[in-house]
């Protein structure tokens, strides 16, 4: 009993001398979710340096522990936007201090520029229940102080059936510390960002929820048994592929998650879009990468390392968006430079790095230094036969095909890794059969113009 009143003592001690880095107080007239617009920064961070990746902050609300943030963009004075949860009317206060034990060693400072509360009603509007029921993050626990696979960026979207609404939460980590190798990664999902849904929560006509599932290790699809807050439900990291889980330890990792997430439709995109929207998230992905060692000069990729782990710097890829519908097929990319004789292919002569499924899509060719896409004199794509034992068959059931249905666009990443604007093409649905190439670009190298 004496060493637990210590310890509570030493804890109120520490809670009580944290570094408060702002305090304010808000007024609702009536129960609301309470949205948070945080601009902060982080002096002397960056998340490429190994012990000086960010700064971390930890918000109180009426005297309680609501969640961390971390400040992942460094001295740049960003937006950071989440979610306090579910308040009764009337006068709440919000303290912002500084989380010296789980910020870098060597990232100690953090500045509190503006802190925007804005309240989100109750009831049973769309409008209202997508943030009402946006899930709770609890970190995995071996990345807690590691500042590896950072849950950045959520969004939602509405899925219409019938009577019915479907709301489908996913997020956007910085990485994935298992899984997919990340040339592999580049090449079949052209990024090495980690993208994943959490839940969905299906709801009748009056708002009442009807089923809730979540994505589970393994890639199970599990119905919801976990706890909530409010009607949030809350989950922990629970893989290295990070899929979730809804049981939570006794012993809860030391940071949680409650990020606001954004609209954003996947029915007529790629879930990449949303990262061209965000720039931001390729320059944390390459960071990351920088400082887990995972970034390759010419001279490895040569080698083994090529074909593994390590990546070039993401400006050095060329980017294509589409969808298609593969039958017993896989999709692959090649591109020519002016002055150049060689072909670049996506695939980089591996089968599994084509992308064999149907839908949208998002690939990479990674290329010599360019800095405009002028310098790209033809692209083709391949359709290929899934590598399977049906290859060694005098027949393939049903026959391997690819429908090209769309090439929304095709783009660089400048120096600020924004996406450059779109090369100019026009692509027709057209059926691929497997061992067929389509000319989707070729630039009449004497005018400089493409067709």
């Amino acid at each position: 009993m004496k060493c637990l009143l210590f310890f509570i003592t030493v804890l109120l001690a520490t809670i009580a001398n944290a570094q408060t880095l702002t305090e304010k107080t808000f007024k609702f007239d009536a129960e609301a979710e309470a949205i948070l617009s945080l601009k902060a920064s982080s002096p002397g961070a960056d998340w490429a340096t190994k012990d000086a990746e960010a700064a971390v902050v930890t918000l109180e609300v009426d005297g309680k522990y609501n969640q961390d943030v971390i400040l992942f963009s460094g001295a740049e004075n960003f937006e950071y936007r989440v979610l306090l949860g579910r308040f009764a009317a009337g006068e709440h206060k919000l303290r912002i201090t500084l989380n010296s034990s789980q910020s870098a060693s060597n990232a100690k400072k953090a500045v509190v520029n503006a802190a925007t509360i804005t309240p989100n009603k109750i009831d049973n509007k769309l409008e209202s229940l997508m943030h009402a029921h946006a899930p709770i993050l609890y970190a995995r626990p071996d990345t807690v102080g590691k500042f590896s696979d950072l849950p950045v960026l959520m969004w939602y979207e509405i899925i219409h059936e019938g009577t019915t609404n479907t709301i489908r939460y996913s997020i956007i980590f910085t990485n994935e510390d298992g899984g997919t190798q990340t040339a592999a990664l580049m090449a079949r999902w052209g990024r090495v960002t980690d993208i994943e849904w959490i839940c969905e929560i299906k709801f009748d006509e009056q708002g009442k929820i009807v089923s809730e599932v979540f994505q589970g290790t393994n890639h199970r699809t599990l119905p919801f048994a976990g706890r909530y807050e409010a009607q949030h439900p809350v989950y922990i990291v629970a893989s290295r592929n990070n899929n979730f889980s809804d049981q939570l330890p006794e012993n809860l990792p030391a940071l949680r998650f409650a990020l606001a997430p954004v609209a954003f439709d996947t029915a007529h995109n790629s879930r990449e879009v949303l990262m061209d929207q965000n720039p931001w998230t390729y320059r944390l992905m390459y960071d990351e990468m920088l400082r887990e060692g995972k970034i390759a000069t010419d001279a490895e990729v040569i080698g083994a390392a090529g074909l593994g782990i390590k990546m070039l710097d993401p400006r050095r890829y060329l980017y294509f968006d589409g969808s298609s519908t593969n039958t017993n097929s896989a999709l692959s990319f090649a591109v020519k430079l002016k002055g150049d004789a060689k072909w670049y292919a996506s695939d980089l002569g591996q089968s599994y790095f084509r992308i064999d499924r149907s839908g949208w899509f998002r690939s990479t060719v990674r290329l010599p230094k360019i800095n405009h896409t002028n310098q790209i004199e033809q692209i083709v794509v391949r359709c290929e036969a899934l590598p399977d034992t049906q290859a060694r068959k005098q027949d393939f059931k049903p026959e391997p095909t690819c429908a090209i249905e769309t090439i929304n666009k095709i783009f660089l990443l400048d120096e600020k890794f924004t996406p450059s604007a779109s090369m100019q093409l026009k692509v027709k649905n057209t059926p691929l059969r497997f061992g067929e190439m389509l000319e989707i670009f070729r630039r009449d190298v004497t005018h400089g113009k493409g067709r």
